[in-house]
């Protein structure tokens, strides 16, 4: 095998960016699968503008998840490579993904509870930082090969 594509103890690289790149995939179409679904869901009349606190309590929800996924995935990264686990990597993609995915989900309770017509943009958020999240093989290269080549 060629070592590129072998980590220190064993890691197949390569095998763990593919599979880390269908589970990001596919919760990127579960998003844009809630998104045309939510639309035929029957929501309750549009709440009057004074009663929009539910929204406001999403959205503000939505900041603070998007930018927690952001925080633990970097958290989870430099453990991966602290330890030299490349599993990490791939739970720290999936953890991030599906905070963001969470954000959708907010979009289409908050479009069911409030009538809103801009739910959407929850949807868009989502798939921002879904995208943010994408794979890179260079995060499981660091978390694999700390010592390659010194002995250790």
């Amino acid at each position: 095998m060629n070592p590129i594509n072998q980590g220190r103890n064993g890691t197949n690289v390569d095998a763990h960016y593919r599979m880390m790149l269908i589970i990001w995939f596919a919760i990127l179409v579960s998003v844009g699968m809630i998104f045309f679904v939510t639309p035929v869901l029957q929501p309750p009349p549009p709440a009057e503008q004074s009663d929009m606190t539910l929204l406001w309590v999403f959205a503000g929800l939505g900041v603070i998840v998007l930018l927690l996924s952001f925080v633990l995935k970097g958290r989870m990264l430099a453990q991966s490579v602290k330890a030299q686990r490349p599993e990490l990597v791939q739970s720290a993609m999936i953890l991030a993904v599906g905070l963001c995915e969470a954000i959708s989900i907010f979009g289409m309770v908050a479009y069911l509870t409030t009538g809103t017509r801009h739910y959407y943009i929850f949807f868009i958020v989502s798939v921002i930082g879904i995208l943010l999240h994408m794979p890179r093989r260079n995060q499981l290269l660091a978390a694999s090969y700390k010592g390659q080549g010194s002995g250790q």
